[in-house]
C-alpha cells in the first residue's frame, strides 16, 4: 500500500519537510502505550520479530536482530521508541555536534527517485545539549542508542578532538556506543580528518572519556565509499591499534559516475547519494568484505549502503557485516522495511538449516 498509494505522493513533496513530518508523527506515537502498539502492529502487519536466531552481539551490546537505524535519520533524538517498535534493534542518534548548527542551505534534501536520495544537510543539529535532553526519557528503556560525533563546521582541525570528546562526555551515560563520523561529504573538510594522524588524534581524545568512566562505551569509526584499500589499511590498523569496537561502512556517496546516471541535472548538484542504487550498494559490500577479509573477527563491522530488503541485507552481512544501518531504505520501503527484512532473514536462516545469525556473517 506505501509503494502504490503514499510514495508516490511523496516523490512530489519536499523531502526534507516531509521527512520531519514522519519523525514528529513518530514521536507522537510515543506518547501512549496504546499508540505505540498500534504502531507496532501497523508496520510489522502484527507483532515484531522476536527470535533468538537473528540475536547479535555487537561489541559486547546486545541486540535483538540486526538492524539499526543509521545515522542522519534521527538527529535530534526524539523518535527511539517508535523506530524500536517498528522494527529496529536500536538507533544511531546524530551526527551531534557540540553547538548548535543549521546546516547548509535549502533545499539540500533531494528524492532523486523514490529509492535514491542525494542530501547535503551538512550537519544540521539542535545540538548536544538538546539532543541530551530528548534522550533522557529512554534512558531506562534497553533500547541500544548509539551517538554519531561530529563537529561544527568553524571547528579547525586542531581542535577537531576535543570538539569530538566534548559531546561524547556529554552524552556518554545515555549512549550504548559512539561513532566518529568524519566521513560526510557534506562539510567542507570534513573528510579531511579520515587521515591516520588526525584520525588517531580523535579517537584518542573519545577514548580519553571512555578511560574516565567505569562502564566502558564501543567506539566505531564510520568511513566514506571513496577511500582506497590502502587508505582502509589504515583505519583497519588505527581501529586495532587503539583496541577500539571497529567500522561503520560506509557512508554517502559523491562519487560521480555514479551521479552522473542521473543526469547532468544532479552531477552539478552537492551531497552524497544514498539509497537503492546497484553501483553504490556494490561500493560498500566490496568494502565491508575487504575490511571482512583483511582483519575478520578481530574488529566489528557495521554495513551501511543500500538495505532495504531481505536480499541487499543478506549479501552484506555474508560479506562480513555483523549489523547493518538502514536511513534511506525508510523512505523508499516505507515503516515496515525492518519488519519485512528481519522475517526474511529468519526464514533463509530457518529454510537453509543454520543455527542462527551468526553463521551468515562473513560465509
Amino acid at each position: 500500500m506505501y509503494k502504490t498509494l503514499m510514495r508516490p505522493i511523496l516523490d512530489h513533496l519536499d523531502s526534507e519537510k516531509w521527512h520531519k513530518n514522519v519523525k514528529e508523527l513518530l514521536h507522537y506515537s510515543e506518547h501512549s502505550s496504546a499508540t505505540l502498539k498500534a504502531l507496532e502492529i501497523f508496520a510489522n502487519c502484527g507483532s515484531r520479530v522476536k527470535d533468538e536466531k537473528l540475536h547479535v552481539n555487537l561489541a559486547g551490546i546486545e541486540f535483538e536482530n540486526p538492524l539499526i537505524v543509521g545515522a542522519g535519520w534521527d538527529k535530534t533524538g526524539r523518535a527511539v521508541e517508535a523506530l524500536h517498535r517498528i522494527g529496529f534493534a536500536g538507533v544511531e542518534v546524530g551526527s551531534v555536534l557540540e553547538k548548535p548548527q543549521y546546516g547548509n542551505p535549502k533545499p539540500r534534501q533531494h528524492m532523486i527517485n523514490s529509492e535514491v536520495c542525494l542530501n547535503w544537510l551538512g550537519f544540521n543539529s539542535p545540538g548536544m545539549q538538546k539532543v541530551s535532553e530528548n534522550l533522557s526519557k529512554y534512558k531506562n528503556s534497553n533500547i541500544p542508542i548509539g551517538i554519531s560525533l561530529g563537529i561544527n563546521k568553524n571547528i579547525k582541525g586542531k581542535d577537531a578532538p576535543r570538539s569530538h570528546a566534548v559531546v561524547a562526555e556529554k552524552l556518554y551515560d545515555l549512549a550504548s556506543y559512539f561513532a566518529i563520523n568524519v566521513s560526510s561529504p557534506n562539510t567542507p573538510g570534513l573528510r579531511k580528518l579520515q587521515n591516520r594522524k588526525k584520525l588517531e588524534e580523535i579517537v584518542s581524545a573519545v577514548l580519553g572519556v571512555v578511560s574516565e568512566n567505569e562502564t566502558k562505551k564501543p567506539i566505531f569509526v564510520k568511513i566514506a565509499p571513496e577511500l582506497t584499500f590502502d587508505q582502509i589499511d589504515d583505519v583497519i590498523d588505527l581501529v586495532l591499534d587503539k583496541s577500539i569496537a571497529g567500522i561503520i561502512a560506509t557512508n554517502s556517496t559523491n562519487n560521480s559516475e555514479i551521479r552522473a546516471k542521473y543526469g547532468e541535472h544532479w552531477l552539478k548538484k552537492p551531497g552524497g547519494l544514498s539509497g537503492n542504487d546497484y553501483e553504490y550498494k556494490k561500493l560498500s559490500t566490496k568494502i565491508i568484505s575487504h575490511i571482512y577479509k583483511q582483519a575478520g573477527k578481530k574488529l566489528e563491522i557495521m554495513g551501511v549502503g543500500g538495505v532495504n530488503d531481505t536480499e541487499s541485507a543478506i549479501e552484506k552481512l555474508r560479506a562480513g557485516a555483523k549489523a547493518l544501518q538502514i536511513v534511506t531504505g525508510l523512505r523508499g520501503e516505507g515503516l515496515s522495511v525492518a519488519g519485512k527484512i528481519n522475517k526474511g532473514v529468519l526464514k533463509f536462516i530457518q529454510t537453509n538449516g543454520l543455527k542462527d545469525i551468526s553463521e551468515l556473517i562473513g560465509n
